[in-house]
């Protein structure tokens, strides 16, 4: 670029990078007054037979992005636009370049540094769980380094920044940091990033991939099928302690790999004496009460991620009115702890406890109704309250689940109520 370039309200004044699918510059907003990162994504591409439609979904998912991920450690998303002639994403720009120049064996890193990096990564990464996203692509080239030296994770929207034909195979990832699941073509849950994550520490502490190949058949086999080879035979200084939380993160058989982030992060704060007050803990423990439910029992790690982003998760006392009848509401509440009391004109209808819902009616007439009975708390409660309105920023997958969860509901009840009338018919 020879001359400034204006590009809606950004000043571009050089390109950073470029591909297949899009360019990369480097703007400065004169209204937020900062640098930015621009990506204009060439629109030829959303033509192409083969991955056109990929394309134009990875780009909603990145646009969909913008304002939600606000955490030290990723890249945040300011600004897009998804047009019939133009489109771009506007993300904050990170001057330091990639941990890409420190996978060689030439320019590794010390080993605590590694540490330190992978230890906010999986900070990172539990926060963007929590809210609905999977990477799916975690690898050095994602992982941007500030002027200070911190780290932050870019591309948490699975960007099409990619050339699919070079890096990537079906069901996203760059090959050399797939998992096993990817390589298979299964459903993807957040151990596929931890997996990856895994990887990215191998090839940071040793400068070597843990898997080589002349083809990528043959590399998808070594990842479903060959152990890489230890960590210590390419670097002097790796521990025992060390390589086995690396081995775990790369584990093939998921029920073996680490579980969730938060365990994942604790070893590696246990191996650099960090401050393990960042990790969330509290969303984790929700997450896996809400696993725990039958009422969630059709739904994906991911779908439930999604679930706890827009839920409210309240602690009400004993008595308390959590909802009376005749008042306008659209509101519904999960129990997820202790039971509640349904009546109608003071005489009690149902009792209903934990593993249960109520309020669900409002939501599937699909406007504010009077409520038809009053809801009491008869201990200490916990719930999940939902506003519909916040469903509706939900997957379509989730809210058919939720739909069909409702439906399940209401048979049950209607099938309750027929037993309690032919008891008073006898």
């Amino acid at each position: 670029m020879k001359e400034p370039l204006h590009f809606g309200k950004y000043t571009l004044t050089k390109i950073l990078g470029q591909g297949a699918t899009s360019t990369v510059y480097l703007g400065y907003d004169s209204f937020a007054k900062r640098e930015v990162a621009v990506k204009v994504l060439k629109q030829e591409i959303f033509n192409d037979p083969k991955f056109g439609k990929l394309y134009q979904r990875q780009l909603d998912n990145e646009a969909s992005l913008v304002g939600k991920l606000s955490h030290p450690h990723i890249v945040a998303i300011y600004d897009a636009l998804i047009g019939d002639d133009a489109s771009h994403i506007v993300m904050e720009y990170v001057s330091g370049g990639t941990l890409e120049k420190h996978a060689e064996p030439d320019n590794l890193l010390p080993l605590d540094r590694v540490v330190d990096y992978m230890f906010k990564c999986c900070r990172a990464l539990n926060y963007a769980q929590y809210n609905g996203v999977i990477h799916r692509d975690i690898k050095p080239a994602n992982m941007l380094l500030t002027e200070d030296g911190d780290i932050k994770i870019s591309d948490m929207g699975a960007a099409v920044i990619h050339d699919m034909g070079r890096t990537q195979v079906s069901n996203l990832g760059s090959p050399s940091y797939m998992s096993p699941e990817q390589v298979r073509s299964e459903v993807l849950t957040h151990q596929t990033d931890i997996y990856s994550l895994g990887v990215v520490m191998y090839r940071l502490l040793t400068g070597h991939a843990p898997f080589h190949a002349q083809s990528l058949a043959s590399l998808c086999h070594q990842i479903v099928n060959i152990q890489p080879p230890p960590m210590h035979t390419y670097r002097i200084g790796i521990s025992p302690e060390l390589e086995r939380v690396v081995m775990r993160a790369m584990h093939k058989d998921k029920n073996l790999r680490y579980q969730n982030w938060k365990d994942f992060g604790s070893d590696l704060a246990a191996l650099g004496r960090f401050e393990q007050s960042g990790l969330e803990n509290n969303q984790t423990e929700k997450f896996t009460i809400l696993r725990e439910m039958s009422l969630f029992k059709d739904f994906t790690d991911t779908e439930l991620w999604e679930i706890l982003r827009i839920g409210e998760w309240q602690k009400q006392p004993a008595q308390t009115i959590l909802m009376r009848e005749d008042e306008l509401g659209d509101d519904f509440y999960m129990m997820i702890e202790g039971g509640v009391s349904v009546t109608k004109n003071g005489h009690l209808l149902n009792l209903i406890r934990k593993d249960d819902c109520f309020g669900e009616m409002a939501y599937i007439s699909g406007r504010p109704v009077a409520r038809s009975a009053t809801i009491t708390a008869n201990s200490e409660v916990t719930i999940l309250k939902i506003s519909p309105k916040l469903l509706l920023q939900l997957s379509d997958h989730c809210q058919l689940l939720f739909n069909r969860a409702f439906l399940r509901v209401m048979a049950d009840r209607l099938r309750m109520a027929d037993v309690r009338f032919a008891k008073l018919a006898n």
